[in-house]
């Protein structure tokens, strides 16, 4: 069919479902489901044509910000539990269809994301299934066939979203995000409406805060990023010159500085591709009751589909997804602390499913390194605070800046006497103190070339910004012992008491007490950072030295709050999954002192040639343990080797004795 004729139907389509929506808003009681789902779709119709003719550009803020309310407001933290995207009033309402009408008002609201970026052919589709459902609804059909149509519709559009997912990520002629920059304007905030997310006051006053920042301020800032972009290219023995583009990841509010490190990524020869890397303001319970909709119909022929359609999707644009050259990511912290309540009405894997997710992640995964290998791309993440985080924002700003520019030449010559000293044992001991019942022993590669070889990379300002550690891949025959963490926050969600036991560097077991029913706990840990797994391999033993984001954490009492990135510099830390060289193992890596980084592997990564679907997890996440709660780090070797490293929350190796610098101002 051709493009016209393409159009044509479309439109049709488009016109259609705009006439049945209006039927549905004329028949239904007002309040019900479906009357209020028609009025929100009414809502987004009036929307896209205001954003087709032009006029929508030209309203006010306030009047920008009263649609945006309108919009989302079912998934706002205010109304969210009365609404139906919310499981729990679903399931009370529809019994054993409340699951779907959840899933229905939870896509209906993504339509706005469609309509702003103007993809019209989703939004229309997403409109059929609501009408579908609907039409199901009326005749009083059964469960089964509502979940029959769920199923059929998703499966039929996995070609659409895969197409979409590949070209926003990697085809820098197809950004409709430059556009919302283009609109950044000083003292003109009306660009935090133009993605179809939900916009409160963090998001506006994060965008004036950075927009009251000098050209010099923003410049370093973005500098910060590019140039730590850069060098890892150089770090990881990559050819940038090959690098034709890089895909940003950030936060609604940092598009000015978006806008200036875009500008010196073009400077480098990159053009930009760019993901919202949150959800705006909505309710961070909506995401979480939401995570496992594909439980709705997530089976075998779905996930041949998927991977179908998004190899149909790289081979569409492959030259220009090997040519990509990674991700440059702005995270955020400091929002409002967020505890999950775990809710029996939300959709959740089935014991069949769990492991076929996981499969799936990491089949995707796998799929992707076919058209951009692992060693050809390199990446670069920086965090900065937002204003949720209280009164002191804007000292804890500037704090945040100084951490992610410390002087690149001291940690180096610090964090190579960390690494001369543990390149001496075949095993280090993890103990935690102060209520932390850390008590682990970690396996190193034993180095056949040790004039030339080494375990630990040192790991400065390039990509993981700031600075602050060393870190390796451990032998897991020989890692042993139980991880326990007081309080941490891992991907916006907040453990109490979080906990894993390792056998032979493989997680037997694993906890946490956010609940009082110890079996939400271990669902929350198996969800969010098992991933569905059985088990993981501790794939990464990293000591922090980044003591001065330490006491940053302790001075303005945001330790909780503080994102991985961050907080991984604070003490040792400890990833469970792939390790850190995933995909790229056979990729030779030097650290500034010419030694090949030879612990690139552990024994899960070493079958990636004959199995590579049993090589890798498709996951990484990295647990702390901060200072005030480590007693100690010894590393042990043969014929008596003892090296102390950390006895009691303070450097004791000798040169590394300024790393305690920072620290005495907590006494």
């Amino acid at each position: 069919m051709s493009n016209e004729a393409n159009t044509k139907e479309l439109n049709e389509r488009l016109a259609k479902v705009r006439d049945q929506i209006a039927k549905v808003l004329e028949s239904e009681k007002e309040g019900t489901f479906f009357a209020e789902a028609a009025k929100l779709v009414s809502l987004q119709f009036e929307t896209y044509d205001k954003l087709t003719d032009g006029s929508f550009f030209e309203l006010d803020a306030a009047a920008m910000q009263a649609n945006n309310t309108a919009l989302n407001s079912w998934k706002l933290e205010d109304s969210y539990e009365e609404s139906y995207v919310n499981p729990s009033k679903a399931v009370a309402e529809f019994g054993d269809k409340g699951q779907i009408i959840a899933f229905l008002a939870d896509k209906l609201v993504f339509c706005n994301e469609h309509i702003f970026n103007y993809r019209k052919e989703r939004f229309v589709a997403a409109i059929e299934l609501f009408l579908e459902i609907y039409d199901l609804y009326k005749k009083e059909a059964g469960v089964e066939e509502w979940k029959k149509a769920v199923e059929e519709h998703q499966k039929g559009l996995i070609g659409l979203v895969a197409m979409d997912a590949v070209h926003r990520q990697y085809d820098p002629d197809n950004q409709k995000v430059a556009e919302i920059l283009e609109r950044v304007k000083p003292g003109d905030y009306r660009f935090l409406y133009l993605y179809g997310l939900p916009v409160s006051d963090n998001e506006i006053r994060t965008a004036k805060f950075i927009d009251s920042l000098s050209d010099e301020e923003l410049t370093a800032m973005a500098g910060t990023l590019t140039k730590g972009y850069r060098k890892g290219f150089e770090v990881m023995g990559v050819d940038f010159d090959k690098k034709k583009s890089v895909c940003f990841y950030y936060n609604i509010g940092f598009e000015k500085m978006v806008k200036k490190a875009s500008e010196q990524f073009k400077e480098m020869g990159l053009a930009s591709t760019y993901l919202l890397e949150g959800e705006g303001a909505v309710c961070k319970q909506s995401e979480f009751d939401h995570k496992q909709d594909l439980a709705l119909y997530l089976d075998e022929d779905y996930m041949e589909k998927y991977l179908a359609a998004f190899r149909k999707a790289y081979e569409s644009i492959k030259d220009k997804v090997r040519a990509h050259g990674g991700p440059a990511a702005i995270e955020i912290f400091g929002e409002k602390d967020f505890a999950p309540v775990s809710k029996k009405e939300a959709l959740s894997f089935n014991d069949q499913q769990k492991p076929l997710y996981a499969s799936l992640m990491n089949k995707s995964l796998l799929l992707r390194t076919e058209f951009l290998p692992g060693e050809e791309r390199s990446f670069a993440i920086i965090a900065y605070p937002v204003p949720e985080i209280g009164d002191k924002f804007e000292q804890i700003f500037a704090d945040t800046v100084k951490v992610n520019t410390l002087p690149r030449e001291k940690y180096q010559k610090i964090q190579q006497a960390l690494i001369d000293a543990l390149d001496l044992g075949d095993h280090a001991v993890i103990k935690g103190m102060n209520g932390n019942k850390t008590d682990l022993t970690v396996s190193l590669h034993e180095l056949k070339n040790p004039e030339k070889e080494t375990n630990f990379e040192n790991c400065l300002d390039d990509v993981n910004i700031p600075l602050g550690e060393v870190f390796t891949s451990p032998v897991l025959a020989g890692t042993n012992g139980l991880l326990h963490v007081k309080e941490v926050f891992i991907n916006g969600l907040k453990y109490t008491d979080l906990s894993f036991t390792v056998k032979d560097g493989m997680v037997t077991d694993y906890s946490c007490s956010n609940f009082e029913d110890p079996a939400d706990g271990r669902k929350l840990v198996g969800d969010e950072i098992m991933h569905n797994h059985e088990t993981l391999a501790m794939g990464e033993f990293a000591i922090g030295t980044n003591t001065v984001a330490y006491v940053m954490g302790i001075k303005h009492d945001i330790q909780a709050k503080l994102p991985i990135l961050i907080a991984e510099k604070t003490g040792p830390h400890f990833a469970f999954g792939d390790t850190c060289y995933s995909h790229s193992e056979d990729h030779a890596v030097f650290n500034p002192d010419g030694k090949e980084i030879i612990a690139r592997e552990n024994e899960v990564s070493a079958l990636r040639n004959e199995d590579p679907e049993k090589a890798y997890f498709g996951c990484h996440t990295d647990i702390t343990v901060p200072y005030n709660e480590l007693g100690e780090i010894t590393v042990y070797g043969k014929d008596g080797y003892q090296k102390p490293i950390i006895k009691d929350g303070r450097f004791v190796l000798e040169g590394t004795e300024a790393l305690n610098e920072a620290l005495e101002e907590l006494n």
